[in-house]
């Protein structure tokens, strides 16, 4: 069964780059919070938290996934397993 994924909040940097806080349900009612980055609907970064978004801003080291294309990126959260998501990435 797909995840359910529902935007939180949407803060406009510019009119089109965008930072979104992304909600992922999946069929158990568990949740996932992401912090995506939007350069411009053709780059898009997931970051795993906050902090990772503003190490990105900052200019500091980041972890995140990168997508090129919004479609991969919501193919990726749609079919995303909780139990073995970015492992890699939680801090």
């Amino acid at each position: 069964m797909k995840n359910d994924i529902h935007t939180i909040d949407t803060t406009y940097i510019k009119s089109s780059r965008t930072i979104e806080t992304i909600e992922v349900v999946n069929s158990d009612d568990k949740k996932k919070y992401f912090y995506m980055y939007n350069y411009e609907g053709i780059h898009f970064r997931l970051f795993p938290n906050i902090l990772q978004l503003i190490y990105f801003f900052d200019g500091n080291e980041y972890e995140c996934l990168e997508f090129e294309d919004e479609n991969e990126l919501d193919n990726y959260l749609l079919n995303l397993k909780f139990d073995n998501y970015l492992s890699h990435l939680q801090k």
